[in-house]
């Protein structure tokens, strides 16, 4: 079920109402109209509200200058609100702020419809305009912090890829490599994307602080995820067990225990170097089959390294500041 945003609800109804309030008691004509502008302004995000606040005022300069030159010209005739409409369309889209196209084209009849253009007429529309991006950015002051729930869910990812990597494990002995884990991937997928929807969330509502850390991880755990799930699929060709079976399952629980968002993963990669030195020592196969599942081995190895390396990449891009604010 499709949860309920009762905060924006709450905050759209209180922001209109209050801008046609203050439309009213400044006595601003078609003071309804601060209703819809209002409506458009209170946006999902505080970054989008500002942003798009921003080229809503440029596109109502645009609008005025274009509108009032042009509806002058043609005498306010069908024409002119078609030729307005025309130029200011591509005015908007080569400018860019096409977020305000709606707003200033509302604004811009009443004066079309007004059969003239006077200064208190323009000042009117720009106060009208004014109230309901203001009230907008207003009411978009407050939002919900989704910290706490990012921080619970990263805590969730850790401790699911910890347990998916032990049961694969176990799974390179041929022990039950089944759809279990495979649906546990799935699952864990969707959390991911679930995290990475929340982060971006927060990441465009601080406007003063950098909040980009919880996107780069879950991005980093998302492609870690892939690595897993190609794991997955090598598992059913491991045919019989050696001494590098062995090997990759220790490594694969020493991995799982150090799964966390602190680990750079530096000792872990080192001590993979050791196995593969290990790898390279060992007798030659003896058997085509021994050559297919040493050669499988090899190449989950190759998925470990790579998983680790995206850690240690997403440590070592890391700032002072986010290491500061956000692993202590």
């Amino acid at each position: 079920m499709k949860s309920i945003d009762y905060a924006n609800i709450f905050k759209v109804s209180l922001g209109c109402s209050i801008a046609f309030v203050l439309a009213e008691t400044f006595g601003f004509q078609y003071a309804t109209s601060v209703v819809t502008i209002t409506l458009l302004s209170i946006l999902k995000t505080r970054k989008e509200t500002f942003l798009v606040a921003w080229k809503r005022i440029l596109a109502f300069l645009s609008a005025a200058l274009i509108g009032t030159t042009v509806f002058h010209l043609l005498n306010y005739s069908l024409i002119s609100l078609t030729v307005y409409l025309l130029i200011y369309h591509l005015i908007c889209q080569i400018g860019n702020f096409m977020e305000g196209f709606s707003m200033s084209t509302v604004l811009m009849l009443h004066i079309w419809k007004g059969g003239a253009v006077s200064l208190p007429l323009l000042m009117n529309e720009f106060g009208l305009m004014l109230i309901g991006i203001s009230m907008g950015i207003i009411m978009n002051l407050y939002m919900p912090s989704r910290i706490g729930r990012i921080r619970k869910m990263q805590r969730e990812i850790e401790l699911e890829m910890s347990q998916i990597l032990f049961e694969m494990s176990r799974a390179v002995f041929q022990e039950n490599a089944d759809e279990n884990i495979k649906q546990r991937l799935d699952d864990l997928e969707k959390l991911i994307h679930e995290a990475l929807f929340h982060s971006q969330y927060t990441e465009k509502n601080f406007l003063f602080r950098d909040m980009s850390y919880y996107v780069s991880y879950t991005k980093m755990r998302m492609d870690q995820v892939q690595l897993l799930k190609r794991i997955y699929q090598n598992l059913p060709r491991l045919q019989e067990s050696y001494m590098q079976t062995n090997l990759v399952s220790k490594f694969m629980r020493i991995t799982a225990i150090s799964m966390d968002e602190y680990n750079n993963a530096s000792d872990l990669l080192q001590y993979l170097s050791k196995l593969r030195k290990q790898f390279r020592k060992a007798p030659l196969p003896t058997s085509r089959q021994e050559f297919e599942s040493r050669a499988v081995l090899y190449e989950i190895v190759n998925e470990l390294q790579e998983l680790l390396i995206l850690k240690q990449n997403f440590s070592s891009n890391l700032t002072a500041y986010q290491i500061e604010t956000f692993w202590q």
